[in-house]
């Protein structure tokens, strides 16, 4: 355990984090992308076998996945005999089931291999782009590449029907979830130009198409401010569900399927809100019913097989692992975690979070709520800025806050403006006001819940890793409620971080950029601690040390903490239980020695 009282041990934590990504069925079976602790973070491609066991289907020294468009995403496909993946070099593999994985497609300088989908002759489409261009390849086993796309643009989900093919594609100077274009184009022809725009533009994004088993061609669109599913058959397009909600979460990676198709019709997706994700069926007539209720957070991966559904689910009580229903239960039939063995009770009995919502400068602002039970109140109080900031605050368990909570401390999630999962206004809401509208929103949280007398005033800290790290040190440079503010693998110098981010993020970069600019020790209000990993490719570690030094040499409270080969999201057990206990000594040290 911890030297701060009985609460979770930052070596337990450290080791509870599992990855499941990109679950899809193939050849009867479930598969998946997995990392964990235990076999040094590696990512293999996992499948079940006949009797729902796990086992790994790539070789330990592969750890499977591209950084294609800096994300990733669509790293492995499963074909006829065999299966494609990604390397982490960005090379295209090929493994016959049975057999040693082949190195089909090398790429040369900084060239990635990704998004990969089934061709019909057991071979695989993929992106294929080196930062400057993109381009669509068919490749077959022998190692033959055909380029049926290539464009200036960045292009995605490639998805094949007969002679038909479906892709996305948009500008460099846009990011895919504020502007992006549908496109069909015929494999037969010999050009290898732009195809015919079937949907979307300047102002919608189009995410997510799929062949539909009726021929139809599905899509997400946010044309009405929400991102929801609609058909293309015969030139008309038609909502599958129109609803004030959004279905899907913004491409940071590819690879992503937000729905899937039941035998009769049925069409299977999430809806999210910003904290919980619903899985829904509408039947062909319209219909919709809530499946599997009993979960709260549902990645954005759905494998059908039959009257049988497989997602990556999560509860407030559980953190994500494979979840499954049957589609022919009765109503509100719950669905069944997959493939859980026998394992030890964790050392903490995590107590759900509640919703609430403070009084903002535009609106209330929400947020999760996690309380230490039979604490007198006021307790420390940690205000978390989520990172992206296009992302969301799932409500599912997270061991790293529930390890907070454990010692003691009260933490609000903070859904700010700019989060997913409240339609295309509030998304684009933060643009030009980063370090301004998310720091607000924070400060908004924090001082609601020291009016109510949650927190207590003396103890109000605020964290936040990448963009949130941004976040945290910008809401540091103010007066406010904050004593202390922890920055984790932190933008600190938006326009400098524009100039070194990889070319799929730097527009992100570009319109997110406002009056709050860099981060400047001088500026600095409050103690912080800076932590980053020197292996950290999306942001700065020099800067970071830079950073710290500097508020060093200011005097005070301020600390640093550079992680030998910790990577941007301090994936290795090691690095992340080095910063979690830094970052809780940092809070007791504050707490133990406040300011006069």
């Amino acid at each position: 355990m911890s030297s701060h009282g009985s609460g979770l041990s930052p070596a337990w934590v450290a080791r509870q984090v599992v990855a499941y990504d990109e679950l899809q069925v193939a050849a009867g079976s479930l598969w998946w992308l997995q990392s964990d602790p235990d076999h040094g973070g590696v990512r293999r491609v996992m499948r079940t076998d006949r009797t729902g066991t796990a086992f790994a289907v790539t070789p330990p020294e592969f750890s499977v996945g591209s950084q294609l468009h800096a994300y990733g995403g669509g790293s492995f496909v499963v074909a006829s005999d065999g299966v494609w993946f990604v390397g982490d070099d960005g090379s295209l593999f090929y493994q016959p089931f049975g057999c040693a994985a082949d190195r089909i497609a090398p790429v040369r300088g900084p060239g990635q291999y990704g998004d990969l989908a089934p061709a019909d002759d057991g071979g695989v489409l993929a992106v294929r782009g080196d930062g400057l261009a993109d381009e669509i390849v068919a490749v077959s086993a022998s190692g033959s590449v055909r380029v049926l796309v290539r464009s200036s643009e960045f292009l995605s989900c490639p998805r094949l029907a007969g002679e038909e093919l479906a892709y996305l594609a948009w500008s460099r100077d846009q990011m895919p979830w504020d502007s992006s274009r549908l496109l069909l184009t015929d494999v037969r022809s010999s050009a290898i130009g732009p195809g015919r725009v079937m949907t979307g533009g300047h102002s919608e994004s189009v995410l997510q198409p799929s062949w539909g088993p009726d021929g139809s061609l599905y899509f997400f669109s946010d044309r009405t401010g929400w991102w929801n599913l609609y058909r293309l058959r015969g030139g008309e397009v038609t909502a599958v569900l129109a609803i004030d909600a959004d279905c899907a979460p913004a491409p940071w990676e590819g690879g992503y399927r937000s729905y899937g198709f039941a035998p009769d019709g049925t069409v299977l997706l999430t809806v999210l809100d910003g904290f919980s994700t619903e899985l829904v069926a509408v039947n062909p007539t319209g219909g919709r019913r809530r499946l599997a209720a009993n979960l709260t957070s549902v990645k954005p991966y759905i494998a059908v097989d039959g009257e049988r559904v497989a997602v990556i689910g999560s509860t407030p009580s559980s953190a994500p692992g494979l979840w499954s229903l049957d589609l022919t239960a009765q109503a509100n039939a719950p669905a069944v975690p997959l493939g859980v063995a026998s394992e030890p009770a964790p050392p903490w009995t995590p107590v759900p979070p509640s919703i609430d919502a403070a009084p903002g400068a535009g609106d209330r602002v929400r947020f999760l709520l996690h309380q230490p039970t039979g604490a007198a109140r006021p307790v420390p109080l940690l205000v978390r800025a989520h990172p992206g900031p296009t992302d969301d605050v799932p409500l599912r368990l997270d061991w790293v806050t529930q390890y907070f909570v454990s010692h003691g401390f009260a933490v609000a999630e903070v859904l700010y403006r700019g989060s997913t999962g409240q339609g295309r206004a509030f998304r684009q809401a933060l643009h030009g006001h980063w370090g301004e509208y998310d720091v607000e929103d924070c400060v908004a949280v924090a001082e609601h819940l020291r009016s109510n007398g949650v927190a207590r005033p003396d103890a109000i800290f605020i964290s936040g890793a990448s963009a949130g790290g941004y976040t945290a040190l910008q809401a540091a440079s103010r007066p406010g409620p904050f004593a202390g503010a922890t920055a984790t693998s932190a933008i600190i110098d938006p326009a400098l971080w524009e100039l070194s981010v990889p070319a799929f993020q730097r527009p992100h970069a570009a319109v997110l950029g406002g009056p709050a600019g860099t981060a400047v020790p001088d500026r600095i209000l409050c103690p912080v601690l800076v932590i980053h990993g020197a292996a950290d490719t999306i942001t700065s570690a020099e800067e970071a040390l830079q950073f710290a030094q500097e508020l060093a040499d200011l005097g005070g409270d301020h600390a640093g903490l550079l992680l030998d080969g910790g990577d941007h999201y301090l994936s290795a057990p090691a690095a992340r239980e080095q910063a979690l206990r830094a970052e809780l000594d940092f809070y007791h040290r504050i707490m133990h020695h406040p300011k006069e």
